[in-house]
């Protein structure tokens, strides 16, 4: 499959460091391009056989040498389809720098972000969202977030996309075999032309309904704790994370500022935080710069428990969206209807983190795994698709319905990054491959 070539010198050969950072045990320093034999093989002596990892004297171009791990992998079985070698070797910013430094001096020039991914795309090794997938699981923060990008690095996405793309390319052609004889098209063609698009459709809409759900767990949401001063707000933030994290104290306003914990709920991860309690007008400064806060943590927050203690008359004065939790149920009761705990007791508290887990996680079963940009071009696939059904209950000329139908077939495309009706443009590119690091 011909793809579009890098703008930033192609056919140069290119080094980076492929480890997350050059200060851990080991750094990998990475080389790809026709030249990569020419310019590390005279500092290392030999190459290893092919895919073969051998240790080897590494020489940094200062009259210095290290043990090295070195191996060889010829083009076009390789990440980027090109001659790629890698140097396993000891890490440290000077030493790994030193490394790169040699390389360069012997014609290597130093890789952009993303452009060795993009290469692997060039050469047909990587589809577009697989490449996507890649930098989605280096910035993973989540479980669900890494198991969704390595079934996007998997192809799974891919192979979803491009079977709807191939329908939708085959209901065109069909058409198009009939753009020179319309009076031949029988009424029967016309409803099986519009019954494949709904289906289409609904596949695309189907994607796009359970988006959400795919992108709320890839993401951390925000619980926020908040209610009046002494409601046990601090007491119960650390009943949930299970460890002192927040200053617990009977003096109403010792939480000044907000403080958040990272906290798994039933298999999803989120941040929890701890705010100043509320209240109206006060004189401290600080004390209504952390109510401040507060308000801000709640307005920004996926979920909002709202706290109001036992041994304190009702107030009802939160969020109405908010989850209303009665805490020292261990002193009584004073509102039935709310979900009550103890800090002290550990009562209710593993129904609250199951309520939590719910709240975050949604009604959607099914979350689907592509990004933003996937999102978008779905979208406009199936509304393209959709215009093609009105065009055909119109009876309009078949040159329009194919017409849209290839509108979709391209947005389709462009998840993938098939060219099958013209290259993927530059910007688009450039915009995903800018977002790697520079080993990737």
């Amino acid at each position: 499959m011909t793809r579009p070539r890098a703008s930033q010198s192609p056919d140069s050969t290119i080094v980076g460091v492929a480890t997350g950072t050059p200060d851990g045990g080991v750094a990998i320093v990475r080389v790809s391009g026709a030249e990569a034999r020419a310019i590390v093989e005279p500092l290392v002596e030999s190459l290893p056989p092919p895919r073969m990892l051998a240790r080897r004297q590494l020489r940094d171009g200062q009259g210095a040498a290290e043990e090295a791990l070195v191996a060889w992998m010829p083009g076009p079985k390789s990440f980027t389809g090109e001659d790629v070698i890698e140097l396993h070797v000891h890490a440290g910013v000077r030493n790994v720098g030193r490394i790169v430094a040699a390389l360069q001096l012997r014609g290597a020039r130093a890789a952009g972000p993303g452009e060795f991914s993009r290469r692997a795309f060039e050469h047909g090794r990587l589809s577009l969202e697989q490449a996507e997938g890649i930098a989605a699981l280096i910035a993973g923060r989540t479980s669900a977030a890494i198991d969704q990008a390595r079934r996007l690095v998997a192809g799974e996405l891919g192979r979803e996309v491009e079977a709807l793309r191939s329908a939708v390319g085959d209901l065109r052609a069909e058409i198009e075999a009939n753009l020179d004889f319309p009076e031949d098209v029988a009424d029967g063609d016309v409803s099986r032309w519009r019954e494949e698009l709904r289906r289409h459709e609904a596949t695309a809409r189907a994607w796009l309904q359970s988006f959400a759900a795919g992108q709320r767990a890839r993401e951390r949401a925000r619980v926020v704790i908040a209610g009046p001063p002494n409601a046990g707000k601090s007491a119960l933030f650390n009943a949930l994370l299970g460890r002192s994290r927040a200053i617990v104290s009977p003096t109403p306003g010792t939480t000044r500022d907000y403080v958040e914990a990272e906290l798994q709920i039933d298999g999803l991860e989120v941040i929890v935080v701890d705010t100043a309690g509320l209240r109206g007008a006060t004189e401290d400064a600080i004390e209504h710069e952390g109510i401040g806060r507060s308000r801000e943590q709640i307005a920004g927050a996926k979920l909002v428990l709202w706290l109001e203690p036992a041994d304190a008359e009702p107030l009802d004065a939160g969020p109405p969206e908010a989850l209303r939790v009665e805490s020292k149920r261990d002193l009584g009761a004073r509102r039935p209807d709310w979900l009550g705990v103890s800090a002290q007791s550990g009562e209710g508290l593993e129904e609250l983190r199951a309520q939590i887990g719910r709240s975050v996680r949604g009604d959607e079963a099914a979350p689907w795994i592509g990004l933003a940009r996937h999102r978008d071009r779905a979208s406009e696939a199936a509304t393209a698709m959709a215009s093609a059904q009105a065009l055909l209950e119109r009876t309009a000329p078949l040159e329009l319905v194919a017409f849209e139908l290839g509108v979709a077939e391209r947005q389709l495309a462009e998840i993938t990054g098939r060219d099958t009706l013209g290259p993927v443009g530059e910007d688009v590119l450039g915009r995903i491959f800018s977002q790697f690091c520079i080993g990737k």
